[in-house]
């Protein structure tokens, strides 16, 4: 897990707080890369000096002084992480609370150079990181503080964006996650008056999109927005962004149903759609084999027809490759039924695309619980957040009709809690 630390953070009232939390979060056995930013440190420095900050484009320009102030400002802000960090954790009984902290030149720059005329001068970019020794220390049981002071082949040093190089660590490791503690900043849904819990890329795209002449949007905000779209491209599973100032935000975006922060995930959906009355030849298609091995409930193409509104379908290459059915029911529950992978396309993650959407539109229903029924598939289900249920928990127009004979299994998942969904997506992801 690579984690961003601003430079504001060091200088807040809940820094040792945020210290204690990721101690506590070592101990559990998660791996911690901390990427630190020094900004603010930085323009004290250069206050110090009766320098001003320097930009262009959004991008400062590192003369030499400059590099000096910022080669001091991380060195201040490392050794106060590591003085915090080393502590383990406070008032602990135990022996074991000595944490080690590994710091060093883990990554490569170069200059950013001229850009439009204007040189830049020390200002650069990450280009690799030295990943077989961070992942060594971390198997170590090392936590790997990195700061944003990059050096090249050569020997220069760059003064990098930290956001920056906090995005391409988390891609190069490959790394589950990637956090960003922010300001504070809030995406209310005005349809709902709700706080935005999880975006998928494309949403978070088309904000940055409509927000890019918005003063109101932060700059640190955007940074943190933007990296995490690049990280989610680029291999990372998911990115979060949580505010600083609240006391044990990082411990409740992480291990709480609900949530603390803004969750930036990679959309699974591409080629699902409802169906239409053309597809109908596709799906019988599909699900024939599984009807004459009884894998399925039996139907006809004409029953498929005068319920096709309720099937969605996986679209490849103008063909249909999967589909599966959502039933709506009284008292909030909705089954999913006739549930079909082409052969070719199960070992490819169709099926759990498949079934995150639905879970979705579910949702988007007013559906508080999913229901399926099966005789052969139940290890499958289970495996995606489905638990076992009775026939007598079912809705009782479903109970009125269910045929006894196929002696069916009933599996059923709650989603009533919309952070919980977006967490049972992102289990789907990993199978």
């Amino acid at each position: 897990m690579v984690i961003h630390l601003p430079g504001e953070l060091i200088e807040s009232s809940v820094f040792s707080a945020v210290m204690q939390d990721l101690v506590l979060m070592h101990t559990f056995g998660i791996r911690l890369l901390l990427v630190a930013g020094s900004r603010p440190q930085l323009n004290q420095q250069l206050k110090m000096r009766n320098l001003s900050p320097q930009y262009k484009s959004g991008l400062r320009i590192t003369g030499t002084e400059e590099l000096q102030c910022a080669m001091k400002a991380a060195g201040l802000v490392r050794f106060h992480i590591e003085s915090f960090l080393g502590r383990g954790i406070i008032n602990s009984p135990g022996r074991n609370r000595h944490v080690n902290v590994a710091s060093g030149n883990f990554i490569t720059a170069q200059p950013v150079g001229v850009r439009n005329g204007i040189d830049y001068k020390y200002t650069g970019e990450m280009r690799r990181l030295n990943v077989p020794k961070v992942v060594s220390l971390l198997e170590h049981n090392d936590i790997v503080l990195i700061s944003n002071i990059g050096y090249s082949p050569s020997g220069e040093v760059f003064n990098c964006l930290s956001e920056k190089v906090a995005s391409k660590c988390a891609s190069q490791l490959q790394s589950e996650k990637l956090i960003f503690l922010h300001e504070g900043e809030e995406l209310i849904d005005i349809r709902t008056n709700q706080r935005v819990q999880a975006l998928i890329l494309a949403q978070a795209q088309e904000y940055l999109y409509l927000t890019r002449n918005d003063n109101a949007v932060s700059r640190n905000f955007r940074s943190y927005l933007e990296q995490s779209l690049y990280a989610c491209m680029n291999g990372v599973t998911r990115s979060h962004l949580v505010s600083r100032h609240v006391d044990g935000g990082l411990l409740q975006e992480l291990f709480t149903r609900d949530g603390a922060g803004l969750m930036i995930s990679k959309n699974i959906y591409e080629g699902v759609r409802m169906a239409k009355t053309s597809d109908i030849p596709g799906i019988m298609r599909l699900i024939q084999p599984l009807l004459d091995e009884d894998v399925l409930v039996s139907r006809n193409q004409e029953q498929i027809e005068t319920n096709v509104d309720t099937f969605t379908v996986i679209e490849r290459d103008g063909a249909i490759i999967a589909c599966a059915a959502l039933q709506l029911y009284e008292d909030k529950f909705a089954e999913m039924a006739c549930v079909a992978v082409d052969p070719s396309y199960r070992s490819l993650g169709k099926g759990n695309a498949l079934l995150g959407f639905l879970l979705r539109k579910a949702r988007s229903s007013g559906v508080d619980k999913v229901f399926v029924l099966t005789t052969r598939t139940s290890h499958w289900f289970m495996e995606r957040g489905f638990e076992i249920a009775t026939i007598d928990q079912l809705p009782i127009s479903k109970r009125m009709t269910l045929d006894l004979k196929r002696q069916s299994k009933v599996y059923m998942m709650d989603i009533s809690s919309k952070r919980a969904l977006d967490e049972k997506e992102l289990l789907l992801q990993m199978h």
